[in-house]
């Protein structure tokens, strides 16, 4: 399903209603029809500078919406979480922190559970809940309007945990606005707390084609996770120097390649002991570990604990 809309984000959910047939509730929900598949969009409209979306459904073919934004949402800082709520799913989790823009192309996919929370907060409200002159590049690059940027940040357990609660809460209807409220400005908190972690440096103005190559080399690295990745074939691979592509990969994840890899190799081995119940010793192997002290060490040093103490702890 493509459909073209001509609205500004708070009436995305209200368009995309109109477009299933049905409509927005009172509490700015609104549920899936049978027909389309199941599940739920929900919008929150805090005050002039914060908004929240929550999606959680599965729809049985993708909706491609094209829309053109409003001018007064120009100004606005998106916050993306996704894919934190599945703990049985491969999909990276992670927060993107990207600038509106003027026309945008939405896609609701089909055939997949899907879950995210979309925050979009106006650029002088964020300017507000940050006060103070931090002297930080990559704030300085969000609170300009006019300069393209993209940041991402795999989620932590801090951030993981709010997310949840947000999905999972039952409130009563007269402090709903204010739970979701107080729960939107944690994340952005939490959120920023990891970004003010990473290295000062300048923060250069990316295109849409560096920035859709850095995903594909990062896409790359991340479907063989057994085998170490070699700098030297991304960047020919890239087409980029290896100086450009160590730049612009640390600038949007905020860490070096390898140790991007790294992280997200120790993510998955969690995964596999968590969700699939493998052996330490399975899951050093498939993740390409000869030497399992080795392994143990690597998993104590980005989980926070040996991979042994985390299998006891999570399948009791």
């Amino acid at each position: 399903m493509d459909k073209l809309l001509a609205e500004s984000e708070p009436g995305l959910i209200a368009s995309v209603a109109s477009i299933l047939n049905t409509s927005m509730d009172n509490n700015g929900r609104m549920i899936i029809p049978a027909q389309f598949g199941h599940g739920y969009l929900q919008a929150f409209n805090f005050n002039p500078g914060l908004r929240m979306m929550v999606r959680d459904y599965e729809l049985k073919e993708s909706l491609l919406i094209k829309k053109k934004t409003s001018h007064c949402f120009t100004e606005s800082v998106f916050l993306l979480f996704q894919n934190s709520f599945l703990p049985d799913s491969k999909l990276l989790s992670s927060v993107q922190v990207f600038p509106e823009h003027v026309d945008a192309a939405i896609l609701f996919p089909g055939i997949t559970v899907f879950k995210s929370i979309v925050i979009a907060v106006k650029v002088a409200y964020l300017k507000e809940l940050l006060k103070g002159d931090w002297g930080n590049e990559i704030l300085a690059a969000i609170t300009k309007p006019d300069q393209p940027y993209l940041f991402e940040v795999l989620i932590p357990p801090s951030i993981d945990k709010i997310t949840k609660e947000i999905l999972e809460a039952n409130v009563p209807v007269a402090l709903r606005n204010f739970y979701f409220k107080v729960k939107a400005e944690e994340l952005i908190y939490l959120l920023f707390a990891e970004l003010f972690q990473r290295e000062n440096m300048s923060v250069a103005a990316l295109n849409i084609a560096d920035i859709q190559t850095i995903y594909k080399i990062r896409n790359s690295l991340l479907t063989r996770l057994d085998t170490p990745p070699v700098v030297s074939e991304l960047a020919l691979q890239a087409n980029f120097s290896k100086s450009k592509l160590t730049r612009l990969f640390r600038q949007i994840f905020g860490t070096g390649i390898f140790q991007y890899y790294q992280a997200f190799r120790m993510q998955e081995a969690a995964r596999l002991l968590k969700a699939k119940r493998l052996s330490v010793s399975e899951v050093g192997y498939q993740m390409g570990f000869i030497n399992l002290s080795h392994f143990s060490r690597t998993f104590e040093k980005y989980i926070g604990m040996k991979p042994k103490k985390y299998t006891q702890i999570n399948n009791r």
